[in-house]
């Protein structure tokens, strides 16, 4: 594998995100219009946190869940990462700090996309078959 193999030919692309105070409701269709089980939410541009699907299905069995804004469901000091940054890295820091997903940001700190486990396994797997068939041929 190549140890130089940046985050940016792995993650999801990404053109949404949620601002602290929209409720939850309209967190849950933009993941469903956009195929995303997260979102980065932002305070202005910043980014402070993200939420999930799981989030918004826990915090809508309270009564009006679904209208609570979604700083009330969200998880704080996501981890963020760079188009640049190594795969490796990222799946390290991903490890260390016990999170689910990453937020890519590009150059000017703009979210882009998303990385979850399920793109790092994806690539694992692949490249154990490429590794496969070349011992193989």
């Amino acid at each position: 594998m190549d140890q130089q193999e940046k985050i940016k030919q792995h993650f999801k692309c990404l053109d949404r995100c949620v601002d602290v105070d929209d409720p939850v409701w309209k967190a849950w269709r933009a993941m469903k219009e956009t195929d995303v089980k997260q979102l980065p939410v932002l305070k202005g541009k910043k980014i402070v946190g993200v939420v999930s699907d799981r989030d918004i299905v826990q915090i809508s069995g309270f009564n009006g869940g679904q209208s609570m804004p979604v700083k009330d469901a969200m998880s704080m000091d996501p981890l963020v990462v760079c188009l640049e940054d190594s795969l490796l890295e990222v799946v390290q820091k991903m490890i260390n700090q016990d999170q689910q997903y990453a937020i890519v940001v590009n150059e000017g700190r703009q979210v882009v996309g998303l990385f979850s486990w399920n793109q790092a396994i994806q690539f694992f797997i692949s490249h154990i078959n490429h590794q496969n068939q070349a011992l193989t041929s």
